[in-house]
């Protein structure tokens, strides 16, 4: 019943990383693929030159073109995200057989929202994470070599982690005529948020960081950019995207849309304050680096009051687990001098 439904409203981010030349990885993010239903996705192309780039290109855009069809036909959310999955495998591993491009594939993680539930397809080891209140939770099972042992005790998760095979993975979209999709459908409520990772974000930040930036940042463009920094800052070393997506109860969504021009007045005033506030400094975060700034840690309508002195060449890494909440959320300062100043005493306090 739509009354009892929710409002998904998905952003994400993906980068190449410093040492990869291409992007394999794509996301997707869909508002409305039919009856009311939201599609949010990540895919990570394997095989290099055997083009996983084209992989995970194919598999978002079938299911940007075949979810909609198979809804407007009739066919249950759940049944429609799964029927999508095998569809973008038939054409993946078709396409890679014609063209000779053995090892072309790519893992998928996608979330459907409908009404109050949460259908979550998933292959490969890209994740999706539910974030309630103060807790976290992996809903998905890496499709991998280690994972598997793992969950027949052979492996404990700390060795999972650091294990030198932990990238090989049992199943992907495209490796074989057919494959098996996990379906799972998982209840949400107002106020959760669902997180959709590929593995060159998820083993460079760990879940409690994921969980920590999430909450602490301003809002989710934000955090996928905090997010994606850290990873770059700890190497870079492979493709990184992230999709976070916010539920709400239905009526907030519609409300925001039946009040945007009372939203663009308040957008001027916003902008109106931040000119008379262009003496007040604070250090914050712009990427993967620590920023002095000029205005107010805040955004309104989704508008920053805040611009950018200077970035300087300190990695967000580099400063204290303990201090970097409060550097996320913007630690006011006095001046622009101040600022750096606040930033040598916290690089002090690293051990």
């Amino acid at each position: 019943m739509r009354l009892a439904g929710l409002a998904a409203r998905g952003v994400g981010r993906t980068e190449t990383g410093r040492v990869r030349e291409v992007n394999e990885d794509r996301i997707l993010l869909v508002d409305n693929v039919g009856r009311g239903a939201s599609l949010f996705a990540v895919a990570d192309g394997l095989g290099g030159h055997a083009r996983g780039d084209l992989a995970s290109t194919m598999v978002v855009e079938t299911l940007r073109t075949e979810l909609p069809a198979l809804l407007a036909g009739g066919t249950p959310p759940g049944d429609a995200l799964g029927e999508a999955f095998r569809r973008a495998n038939a054409a993946i591993y078709a396409h890679a057989q014609a063209a000779g491009l053995t090892g072309m594939a790519t893992t998928c993680t996608a979330l459907l929202v409908d009404g109050r539930s949460g259908i979550v397809a998933h292959v490969g080891d890209s994740r999706a994470y539910l974030l309630r209140a103060q807790d976290v939770r992996q809903l998905t099972a890496d499709h991998s070599l280690v994972s598997e042992l793992a969950r027949r005790g052979s492996l404990t998760p700390a060795e999972v982690e650091t294990h030198a095979q932990r990238h090989i993975l049992t199943r992907a979209l495209g490796a074989a005529p057919a494959v098996d999709v996990d379906l799972i459908d998982e209840p949400l409520r107002p106020g959760d948020v669902v997180v959709l990772a590929t593995d060159g974000l998820h083993t460079a930040v760990p879940t409690s960081e994921i969980r920590s930036v999430i909450r602490s940042s301003p809002d989710a463009e934000e955090a996928t950019s905090v997010l994606v920094g850290l990873a770059n800052a700890r190497g870079g070393f492979d493709n990184a995207s992230v999709v976070i997506i916010r539920l709400a109860p239905w009526w907030m969504g519609r409300a925001a849309r039946l009040l945007a021009p009372v939203g663009l007045a308040a957008i001027l005033a916003a902008g109106v304050a931040a000119y008379r506030l262009d003496h007040a400094y604070f250090l914050g975060v712009r990427g993967d680096m620590v920023a002095v700034m000029w205005g107010m840690p805040a955004r309104v309508l989704g508008l920053p009051l805040s611009g950018i002195v200077k970035v300087t060449e300190v990695p967000v890494a580099r400063i204290a687990p303990a201090d970097r909440t409060r550097l996320i959320h913007g630690i006011p300062t006095g001046s622009a001098e101040e600022a750096e100043s606040v930033l040598r005493d916290l690089l002090s306090h690293q051990p």
